[in-house]
């Protein structure tokens, strides 16, 4: 990195799923506070490959962020996805067994939406 505010996307490739997962969950946090949002509903942790339903990053807020922010809406999940992952795999990974995954089902059903971000 060659400055604090200029963040490059090689920068970002350098991160670990750790680090790419936190650094997520702290531009939601940012994004709520910024516009004077509870951060509460925002979680993310675990193991990249952790059997949680494939979400690394979880919204649920009361309340709807703004028209502009990095959270589209007030449930929202986002997935880290390896770069290498084909489509017949992220499909497969979504859906075990056929069987759409219980937290996208959920998304779903609350109207929310899914953020697939490739690492």
């Amino acid at each position: 990195m060659s400055n604090l505010l200029e963040i490059t996307g090689d920068d970002i490739a350098l991160l670990n799923d750790t680090d790419l997962r936190t650094l997520i969950g702290l531009l939601c946090e940012a994004d709520f506070r910024l516009a004077g949002l509870p951060t509460g509903g925002i979680i993310w942790g675990g193991h990249q490959d952790a059997s949680d339903d494939g979400m690394d990053v979880t919204v649920r807020s009361n309340v709807h962020p703004p028209q502009n922010s990095f959270v589209p809406r007030s449930v929202t999940g986002f997935q880290v996805k390896k770069p290498d992952m084909t489509p017949a795999r992220i499909k497969k990974e979504m859906k075990p067994r056929g069987k759409l995954r219980e937290e996208i089902r959920t998304l779903i059903k609350d109207g929310g939406a899914l953020i697939p971000l490739p690492i």
